[in-house]
């Protein structure tokens, strides 16, 4: 019997950073989470970070749903729940 893994098979935790980024995020919210390009877009830098995950779930599945959020679900589409989590954590850290 090998105790070896197959390739891929064990993954490390997600940067949430490096989604938050690669995911466009960064373009509406700002690279800091703090400096969005509209008054009206929330900040995100600091904010707890249940309440980011909870806003997040709230947005992809439609349950919160405003003029903003029609966008955000856009994006949020395309975001796993791991990856929510993993953005809402760093996101907490940056304040």
């Amino acid at each position: 019997m090998s105790l070896l893994l197959p390739l891929g098979s064990v993954a490390g935790p997600l940067d949430g950073a490096a989604i938050y980024s690669g995911k466009t995020c960064a373009t509406c919210h700002g690279i800091d989470g703090d400096t969005p390009t509209r008054t009206d877009y929330p900040l995100l830098g600091g904010q707890n970070a249940d309440y980011a995950y909870a806003q997040m779930i709230d947005i992809k599945s439609e349950e919160r749903n405003n003029r903003q959020s029609a966008a955000m679900r856009q994006v949020m589409n395309v975001v796993s729940e791991a990856e929510m989590r993993a953005m809402a954590d760093w996101l907490a850290t940056l304040k």
